[in-house]
């Protein structure tokens, strides 16, 4: 293989799940710059790792040097992360990257939000994709602000740019709740294609789900950019797949965002 053409695309949380996940559906295409606290590993041809902080500025834009995208996926994530844990990673680290892409001439962002964004809506009577931002937690409130700050940057500096609202992206479903918004690697992989190589697009915010029964987005805006979903969330359920009726109250499984839901909110 030969990747002395490709673009090169910076992944951050390079070592994480996600970018786990969709690196073996990319490697052929693109170069991958993986951007994390922690080595990524398992590293194949076409790969480099820089082992850095968000953080620091300095170290942001000397990992951006010479890349052509970003999918920014890092971020400080718990249920019951505080507002002060998130203010460095989630709302510093993403203006970080957005300045440098400014700075370093870089065409494209696609920025990994959440389906958490309108967490605190009742899943009877949903509005779906028309749904008004209600984030069910500082974690969520996080991604609402990237989200806006993307859009910032990507109409002041003509940065192409996608949010993906991310539901669901574990291997399997594993209960009612999620089975509405699940999202399989390659279906993921495939929104971030159409961030990356769209030629019509602009900022757009679509949502990380594949087709799902009962679905709680009409991800109306993903199939107007193209988007077709390969896979179908029934046919990956996991074993142990329970059933809305089973989930306790402290779940959440009346809500869009489940148990950060009823979680208590902490400042510091």
């Amino acid at each position: 293989m030969t990747v002395l053409h490709m673009k090169t695309l910076l992944i951050t949380g390079g070592a994480g799940g996600v970018a786990t996940r969709i690196r073996p559906l990319l490697r052929d295409r693109y170069r991958l710059r993986l951007l994390d606290q922690t080595a990524a590993s398992n590293l194949q041809e076409g790969e480099t790792r820089i082992v850095a902080d968000l953080t620091d500025q300095a170290a942001v834009l000397q990992a951006c040097e010479g890349v052509d995208a970003i999918v920014h996926l890092a971020c400080a994530h718990s249920l019951d992360i505080s507002f002060e844990a998130t203010l460095d990673p989630n709302y510093r680290a993403t203006l970080y990257l957005l300045d440098a892409c400014q700075r370093c001439g870089i065409e494209r962002f696609i920025f990994a939000s959440s389906h958490h964004v309108v967490g605190q809506h009742a899943t009877a009577g949903f509005a779906g994709d028309s749904a008004q931002i209600a984030p069910d937690g500082f974690y969520a409130l996080s991604k609402a602000f990237g989200e806006a700050a993307v859009a910032l940057y990507a109409r002041k500096y003509n940065l192409r740019a996608l949010n993906i609202r991310i539901g669901s992206a574990a291997d399997t479903a594993v209960d009612d709740r999620r089975l509405r918004l699940w999202v399989s690697t390659r279906d993921l992989v495939q929104l971030i294609e159409i961030g990356l190589t769209h030629p019509d697009l602009r900022c757009e915010t679509v949502y990380g789900v594949s087709a799902c029964p009962q679905a709680l987005f009409g991800n109306i805006s993903a199939y107007a950019l193209g988007y077709r979903p390969q896979d179908h969330a029934d046919d990956h359920r996991a074993v142990d797949f329970r059933a809305l009726a089973e989930l306790p109250a402290s779940e959440g499984p009346g809500h869009v965002g489940g148990p950060y839901v009823p979680h208590t909110l902490t400042l510091a």
